[in-house]
Formats: C-alpha cells, sequence, structure tokens
C-alpha cells in the first residue's frame, strides 16, 4: 500500500563535505552487509558512530574504521582494520554493548580462486580510559586454498550469545555452497557446521537473527531462480536448520542486492532488486513472506536500497537513475502503519550515487536518519561517502543541539576537479597559476622552488563568498601547502600545514600574512597525505573554520578592519615544488538545518 501525504514527512538536503575519499562510487558494497554501528558508552557522552569503509589504496589504506562523534554529521579516520588495500576486503559490524564484533572477507566485481580470499572474525574492545576501540587478534573462520575462495561474510549473534558467520565458498565448476560456522566461546574458536545451501553461479544472501530465531536467505547472480531459505531456532542442536524451501518465486539481483532489518516482533523487512532490476519491499512474519510491493520501477545495474528501523516504522534509502552511470538521485521511502509514503528526493545533484548503507536500528526520539552513499563523478572514477538525512518530525535525541549561531554546512558544489589529464604546464582552461605546475593523470603537482613566493592554484569557477574548499595533498614532510578562499588581487584566507604537524590559518594583504590561529594538525606523522578543508562565512565579522581528514582543528572568528568580506577564488598553494595535489572541491555554505 502506498500513499501518505509527504507532507509528513520533514527532509532535509543535507549533502554534506565530502567525508571519506574512496577508490569509486560502489565503495559502500556489499548492499547486504551493515558497515556502521552506533554505540552508547554512557558517562553523559553522545553517542559514537563508527562507519567501516575500503579505500583500496586512496590516502594509502585499505579497511578502515571511520568515526563520528556528532551524530554521523563528520568522520575522521580512527583505526585501520585490514590496511593492505591490494586484498579489497569489506566488513559487517555488529554492536555489543560497548564493544564491536566484525567479519571482513574479500568482495569485488570478479571472484577468483585464491589463498589469500579467507573469512576474519574480530573483537574490538571499548577501552573507557581512552574513549575508544582497540583490537584483539583476528580469527579465522574460513581457510582459502589454491582451489576455491570464501566471500561476502555475514554475522549474527543469536540470543544466547553465540556468534554465526555465514560465506559462500567458490567451486571449481562456478557454482558457490552456503557454508556456516559459529562460536560458542565468544569468537575465541569457531566450529564448522553443515552447509546450507548450493547455487550453480555466485551467490549472496543475508543472516539475521530475529530475537529468537536465525534466518538464512539466499539467491544466485543471474539465475532466475526462486530466493531460498533456511531457518533455525535458537533453542535447537547447533547443526539443527530447517530443510529448503521457496522464500518467494523471484531472484536477488546477484543475490545481495538487498537490505534487511528484523522488526522487533519475530519477522523482518526486507528490500531487495530483483533480476528485472526493480525494487521491492516484503516482510517475514516469521514463517512465511507476505506480497511483494514496488518501490521503484526505473531499471537499473546499480541500484540498491538501505534500511533503518525506528520502532514500527521503516526508512527505506535508495539510489535511482537519471543517465546511467553519471547523474542520479538519492530518495526514500517511510513505511508506517502498513502504508509507504511518496517518494522524497534528498540529493538530485549531477553525480553517480553508489550502493548506500545505514544504520539497521535507531532508538525512539531520534531526529534524523541518515544514509550514507558513494558520491563520485561517474561510476568509473574516485569519490567520496557522502551523507543524506532524513528528518523525524518531533524527534529530538540525535544530533546533539546546535550551539545559538549555527555551523555553515556545505551544499550545492561550485567546482570540483580530480586532475585525470597529463600536462607538463598546465591545470587547464579552468585554473588561474602563478608558479609552475603540472598534472600527472591522476594529480596537480607543484614544479618550482620559489622561497619569495607561492605556487598558487586558483579555480576560475570557483568565485564565492560564503563556501567552503577542500583539497587531498601530500607535502612529504618538507614544507608547508594548504588551501585558500576568497583570494581576489593579493589578498586571501589560507590554511596551511606546516611539516611540524600544526596547520595555521592565515590572512594574506599587500604580500604579507596575519597568522589567525594555530593547532595541531592531529596527524600521526607529517609524511602522511592529508585532507585539508577550509570554510569561510559571513562579512562582519568572518568565521573560518578549518578541518584535517574530517575533523575540526581550528575556528576563529576575523572582526579586524582587514578582514576578507568580500568574493574570491578558492584554490591550493605550497612554496615548493613536488607537492601533490587531488580532489579538489568548492561548495557553496548554507545554514544548519
Amino acid at each position: 500500500m502506498v500513499g501518505f501525504s509527504t507532507a509528513l514527512l520533514a527532509t532535509v538536503l543535507a549533502s554534506l563535505a565530502p567525508m571519506v575519499p574512496v577508490s569509486g562510487g560502489n565503495a559502500l558494497t556489499l548492499p547486504a552487509q551493515r558497515h556502521a554501528v552506533r554505540i552508547e558508552t554512557g558517562n553523559g557522552r553522545p553517542p559514537t558512530w563508527l562507519l567501516t569503509v575500503q579505500q583500496e589504496g586512496v590516502e594509502g589504506r585499505g579497511l578502515s574504521f571511520f568515526r563520528s562523534d556528532d551524530g554521523g554529521r563528520t568522520f575522521r579516520f580512527a583505526a585501520a582494520i585490514q590496511p593492505d588495500a591490494s586484498h579489497a576486503d569489506r566488513a559487517e559490524v555488529l554492536a555489543v554493548g560497548r564493544d564491536v564484533a566484525l567479519v571482513y572477507s574479500w568482495e569485488a566485481p570478479k571472484l577468483a580462486a585464491s589463498r589469500r580470499h579467507d573469512v576474519y572474525f574480530q573483537w574490538w574492545r571499548y577501552r573507557p580510559e581512552t574513549h575508544d576501540w582497540a583490537p584483539q587478534p583476528a580469527v579465522r573462520v574460513f581457510d582459502a586454498d589454491d582451489t576455491t575462495a570464501y566471500s561476502r561474510a555475514l554475522l549474527a549473534r543469536d540470543s544466547r550469545g553465540r556468534l554465526w558467520v555465514q560465506a559462500f565458498r567458490l567451486e571449481s565448476d562456478g557454482g558457490s555452497t552456503a557454508v556456516m560456522s559459529v562460536s560458542t566461546d565468544g569468537g575465541a574458536s569457531f566450529q564448522r557446521q553443515p552447509s546450507l545451501g548450493r547455487v550453480k553461479r555466485r551467490g549472496g544472501g543475508r543472516l539475521l537473527s530475529l530475537g529468537s530465531k536465525l534466518v538464512f536467505l539466499y539467491a544466485m547472480h543471474d539465475g532466475f531462480e526462486p530466493t531460498r531459505m533456511r531457518l533455525r531456532d535458537d533453542g535447537d542442536p547447533l547443526d539443527t536448520w530447517s530443510s529448503v524451501r521457496d522464500a518467494f518465486p523471484e531472484g536477488i539481483y546477484h543475490g545481495a542486492a538487498l537490505s534487511a532489518v528484523a522488526d522487533g516482533k519475530g519477522g523482518m523487512h526486507l528490500v531487495y532488486k530483483d533480476e528485472s532490476e526493480r525494487l521491492y519491499h516484503r516482510h517475514f512474519d516469521g514463517n512465511v513472506f507476505g506480497p511483494r510491493t514496488l518501490l521503484e520501477g526505473t531499471r537499473d545495474w546499480s541500484m540498491q536500497a538501505a534500511t533503518t528501523r525506528i520502532g514500527d516504522t521503516l526508512y527505506v534509502f535508495y539510489n535511482t537513475m537519471r543517465e546511467p552511470n553519471v547523474s542520479y538521485e538519492v530518495r526514500a521511502r517511510v513505511l508506517k502503519d502498513g502504508r509507504f509514503s511518496e517518494p522524497v528526493v534528498l540529493d538530485s545533484r549531477r553525480t553517480y550515487k553508489g550502493y548506500p548503507n545505514a544504520l539497521e536500528t535507531l532508538p525512539a526520539g531520534t531526529s534524523e536518519v541518515p544514509c550514507f552513499f558513494g558520491d563520485a563523478p561517474d561510476a568509473n572514477s574516485r569519490g567520496y561517502v557522502g551523507r543524506v538525512v532524513l528528518a523525524v518530525p518531533g524527534g529530538g535525541e540525535e544530533p546533539p543541539p546546535e550551539e545559538e549561531e549555527p555551523e555553515p554546512e556545505p551544499g550545492q558544489l561550485l567546482f570540483g576537479d580530480a586532475f585525470a589529464r597529463t600536462s607538463s604546464n598546465s591545470l587547464g582552461s579552468d585554473w588561474k597559476l602563478s608558479g609552475l605546475w603540472l598534472t600527472d593523470g591522476r594529480r596537480a603537482v607543484s614544479d618550482l622552488d620559489n622561497p619569495n613566493g607561492d605556487n598558487l592554484a586558483l579555480a576560475l569557477p570557483s568565485r564565492c563568498d560564503d563556501c567552503q574548499v577542500e583539497a587531498w595533498l601530500h607535502a612529504f614532510g618538507v614544507d608547508e601547502a594548504g588551501v585558500v578562499l576568497r583570494a581576489e588581487g593579493d589578498a586571501r584566507y589560507a590554511l596551511v600545514l606546516l611539516p611540524q604537524g600544526r596547520i595555521q590559518l592565515r590572512r594574506y594583504r599587500g604580500g604579507s600574512f596575519t597568522v589567525l590561529g594555530e593547532a595541531p594538525s592531529g596527524q600521526a606523522s607529517s609524511w602522511d597525505a592529508v585532507t585539508l578543508s577550509l570554510s569561510a562565512s559571513g562579512a562582519g565579522p568572518v568565521r573560518l573554520s578549518a578541518s584535517v581528514d574530517g575533523q575540526v582543528r581550528l575556528t576563529v572568528t576575523d572582526d579586524d578592519p582587514a578582514a576578507l568580506t568580500g568574493e574570491g577564488l578558492a584554490g591550493f598553494a605550497t612554496p615548493i615544488a613536488g607537492v601533490w595535489f587531488d580532489d579538489f572541491l568548492v561548495r557553496a555554505l548554507g545554514t544548519a538545518p
């Protein structure tokens, strides 16, 4: 059923500053896995959110935790889970009290036999004294050899505290076997269980605890066969599952194009894309699936869903295509009192918006339901993890209250450049340059040691007043480099990374600069690459905010008569040769809702 008014839904268009740079728009695969958890740590602290992201070498990282302490609005790097980016592991995470349990395994468009394609379980234990999480040694659950591979690992914890790990084993004929293992000692060891099913091609599915029972749902790539399922009661012997039966007649696209959440009453909500590439919802009452409801009829290979439940209300986010591979919208629909709302568009910018992911549940009183997704110029380009939000009428728990004067938030993208071109003496027609610059096909590179001035690059389409500039840079700990805003003539604001592990906010005028503020950069090493972000808003006074790797490190109010109150260009600068710049973005600022 559909039809309740979208006027009942307060929406927030919240495509915030890009949070985590990634190798592509589908960085948040596997759709069936949950990549984020929200943890209450007590002692009056706001909840901490942990997001797992596979960066595939971007910023030199593989699979990592990113952390938010502001309701998921901003994230910063927290810790490496599996740092070898040459093996594209993805994680599913589960909060257990204040600790986090996770499994990680290989996931990529193609799968071949490899002894590297194992499945690991790991605990991350909360440390109250430092308010962070520390890993225990990873436990190998499934061990591949040269003739097979394991992938798409899922994790569930039953009502008796046992940990169940399911994965798909690649067979020599190209088929897949759904394998299962269980730990009865809190994850210290795992015991192999009888396999739960087999499909003729690569498999995918969902393992979920429904309270007092487990459900395993599975299908396969390009099969056009029914989706199948098995159930077990938590009180039964470990090796006891129901027989295989058809869950519903149609298959699930790639077996894993789904998002599922327990309904809190012994059943579950399932949102999935079928083999005809349409998006549907079904409810499972603990025994059988009910009829399907069409949520989106536009067909596209990359459309996926992410779901969050608050009480009896289900929030469904999904990406839908306007132009293949280059222009997508993020939409939301809400299931309440047995009816779906009409679709609400949360982000309509002309970018590729890849696989979404969301928290499984949020508590009553929550004010915003967020969804994370890959945001990139097109389906084959590097991008960022982006965020949209659906506001909950009457909610009030998260995020924390704003200060009296709201912090401006990035909105419309004014200009972006990934420098995917090669030139020995230019950055292209969109740039005004001083000093020497080149592009090497992946980044912009300064090409002049200029101790009496700067290599300065200003983006001509970026003229703005209240806006934010962001860029990834690597100065190799040698000298300073940074980003600039409101550049006009010889005047500009600059956020500068210093080789001593500090940052400065500066105002340039008349060939010299004034330091407006200085703070630690928060980097572990000045040799590391870093993402700098500088925002400027207002004219009397001017408010400046500086972030390093997504975390605000310094804010300054410039109320001096020399403050730069007008429009200008955004860009980046360094006095030395050999500094790399990439992923340059300029966004307009608005007022936080």
